[in-house]
């Protein structure tokens, strides 16, 4: 019967009971989860039976994640005609060093659930602390699970290592066609980091890349700015900034181009990744805890 109904062998908690204690500590504290379980079912749970049971469920997930039957019962692969794809890292701090989560989603549609709030369509994320583990991953899930040869790829991301256009053209493989864009978020920040000596020029370098998509314009304020740098403004670090933000836009034009400007025949349903790190980073970064190695693995697959 224990088989049947899925119960490990001396197990105390049902796979549904650890279903629900997961989903609500990733979005609450190990005391808060354990006070909501023991208010609203009839088990009590401690705090920490709270943390060994994410690690326990990160185990056995990542355990069939890397099993090489999980694609067995995939008979046909599913025909899309487009697949959105978005890969980001984010760091947090552990007890000995920096770790940082390097993650990668898909997704077929996106739908409007509000006014003010969209849905994601077949989401699947993968994350590890491994980059090469995760991207691995999402090659062998798009590979077991589509056939790409009529589908049209978005991709988005930062540009960084393991983030590139060359990155996702691994990942897809042979598709019918692969559109891929530098992320806004990281293209504004971008600028803004560099010309922080002169913030009256980052609203207009911002126009002229994002929203006129002018390359001639962009080298004309690239250069008035270097013509302006005199005085207290005239440093080796200003000059490498703009060099620096000159090399980042010349090399990542071709992906800076506006989504309406290439005519393509879908919505535009990319730009979520960062905010899709809140349920990783939620625990071990935004309540200030530091973490041991093996607490993030284990909220990296759960």
């Amino acid at each position: 019967m224990d088989q049947l109904m899925g119960y490990d062998k001396y197990k105390r908690y049902s796979v549904l009971a650890v279903k629900n204690i997961l989903q609500v500590s990733a979005v609450s504290t190990y005391r808060n989860t354990a006070l909501a379980v023991n208010t609203l079912s009839s088990f009590n749970i401690s705090h920490s039976q709270v943390g060994k049971l994410i690690v326990q469920a990160g185990k056995q997930i990542k355990a069939q994640q890397q099993s090489e039957e999980r694609y067995d019962g995939i008979t046909q692969k599913k025909k899309v005609p487009v697949l959105y794809l978005e890969g980001d890292g984010v760091v947090i701090k552990g007890t000995k060093k920096r770790l940082e989560f390097h993650r990668y989603q898909v997704c077929e549609d996106i739908i409007n659930v509000s006014k003010t709030r969209r849905k994601r369509v077949q989401a699947k994320e993968f994350v590890s602390l491994s980059r090469l583990n995760a991207l691995q991953e999402i090659k062998a899930y798009l590979a077991n699970t589509y056939d790409l040869s009529d589908t049209l790829i978005i991709s988005n991301a930062d540009g960084g290592a393991g983030y590139a256009k060359k990155d996702f053209d691994e990942i897809v493989g042979r598709c019918k066609q692969h559109e891929h864009f530098l992320d806004v978020f990281h293209l504004n920040k971008k600028i803004k980091d560099r010309l922080g000596f002169m913030p009256a020029m980052q609203g207009k370098l911002i126009s002229a890349v994002e929203f006129k998509y002018d390359r001639r314009l962009t080298d004309v304020i690239l250069d008035t700015i270097e013509s302006n740098l005199i005085d207290e403004l005239n440093t080796p670090e200003n000059h490498e900034n703009l060099r620096r933000l000159r090399g980042y836009l010349h090399r990542h034009w071709a992906d800076i181009e506006p989504f309406k400007m290439r005519n393509l025949p879908v919505i535009k349903a990319i730009g979520c990744c960062e905010s899709n790190h809140r349920k990783y980073t939620y625990r071990v970064k935004g309540q200030g805890k530091y973490c041991q190695r093996m607490a993030p693995k284990g909220f990296c697959v759960c």
